[in-house]
């Protein structure tokens, strides 16, 4: 078994004994399968309706591109990246990660209904949808502000600033806010708002959850040298 995954089971096991670690790890993924469910609902809503589109300067200048496989691989990617990296390395970070993340979506729930326009024109997907893309069908006209694909990435590079894959995540964001404009599926302000949003809803998070993370990192660090010492001493 690699050492990074034995040091990942031995963190776990540390963290999991921890009852106000495991209720908060509870309360995140509660939190995040509701958030998603939300986001869900909110989103049919919204596209139950047709909204008229909006003028953008700097769509107006640039014609559509084929960017599916970023919008869609790659954000996966970078989704995943974004929860197996903790799982795997920072283990007492993952509830607030689940957290934050959490609050990023349901803010954007509300978001995307307060203001009512149509996707920008040359909205990619249109074309797609007679072609019968699976992806087209399962995307949502109407959740325009602000870009989730900007901002997710970016909050995980916010997330893990201790991190060297923050600047995976970075250079995934700065990737994907160039794909949605090119591809008409976001307009010019969803895209550069998501960073400021995603910035003030990440400081929110660290301000409310940030003694929870401290003792969480705390918990772990004192636990684990003791067992260390305690091995060590067995040794000697």
């Amino acid at each position: 078994m690699p050492n990074f995954i034995k040091a990942s089971v031995y963190h776990w096991k540390i963290l999991l004994k921890d009852k106000a670690y495991l209720l908060s790890l509870l309360g995140g993924i509660i939190l995040l399968v509701g958030a998603y469910l939300v986001n869900d609902f909110f989103s049919v809503i919204n596209d139950s309706y047709i909204y008229v589109s909006v003028g953008d300067l700097i769509l107006d200048q640039i014609p559509t591109y084929n960017m599916e496989f970023f919008f869609t691989w790659v954000m996966y990617a970078l989704m995943a990246l974004c929860f197996i990296y903790p799982t795997f390395f920072k283990p007492e970070i993952v509830p607030f990660g689940l957290k934050t993340f959490s609050m990023l979506i349901l803010l954007r729930c509300g978001f995307i209904n307060l203001t009512h326009i149509g996707p920008p024109v040359g909205f990619f997907y249109d074309g797609m949808k007679v072609g019968g893309s699976v992806i087209a069908d399962l995307l949502f006209r109407n959740d325009l502000f602000f870009s989730g694909h900007t901002g997710y990435p970016y909050l995980g590079f916010l997330v893990f600033k201790e991190s060297k894959i923050r600047w995976v995540l970075l250079a995934g964001s700065i990737l994907m806010a160039i794909t949605v404009l090119l591809m008409h599926v976001h307009y010019s302000i969803d895209v550069f708002a998501a960073y400021f949003i995603t910035y003030g809803t990440y400081r929110l998070s660290d301000m409310i959850f940030n003694k929870l993370n401290l003792r969480f990192k705390n918990h772990l660090h004192l636990n684990g040298w003791h067992i260390l010492q305690k091995n060590k001493n067995l040794k000697d």
